[in-house]
């Protein structure tokens, strides 16, 4: 299926704007650095049972062949909109099989060690 025109743009503005958390950990997980590839901003199609409900998700990092998507949190997620539109969509990764891991700002900044460690734990 060819990523319709909209969510290319989406996915390259999300690259270019970059959060200061995405940008550290970005720093320390491309190319390769945790021993799996990791792509950012990457629109991920979620097919479902029902096609009415197929969609996409950008999450902030993404390893295709390992199915693992990292998240990263920050106050906004803490709007019960955006933390049930969140869920929403961790539920639809988990049914195609991802592995979703969070961590907020905070996290990244303070504890970037701890941060590496636990996603080291993933595979």
């Amino acid at each position: 299926m060819i990523t319709p025109e909209i969510i290319k743009e989406a996915s390259r503005n999300l690259r270019q704007n970059m959060t200061e958390a995405e940008k550290v950990l970005w720093e320390k997980i491309r190319a390769k650095r945790l021993w799996i590839k990791f792509y950012k901003q990457r629109p991920v199609l979620v097919m479902t049972e029902n096609s009415m409900l197929d969609r996409y998700i950008i999450p902030d990092f993404y390893a295709p062949d390992n199915k693992v998507i990292i998240e990263i949190d920050w106050s906004i997620h803490d709007i019960k909109e955006i933390y049930l539109l969140d869920l929403e969509k961790e539920k639809l990764l988990k049914n195609k099989w991802y592995k979703i891991i969070r961590f907020r700002n905070e996290e990244v900044f303070e504890n970037l060690d701890w941060v590496l460690e636990k996603l080291k734990e993933v595979y």
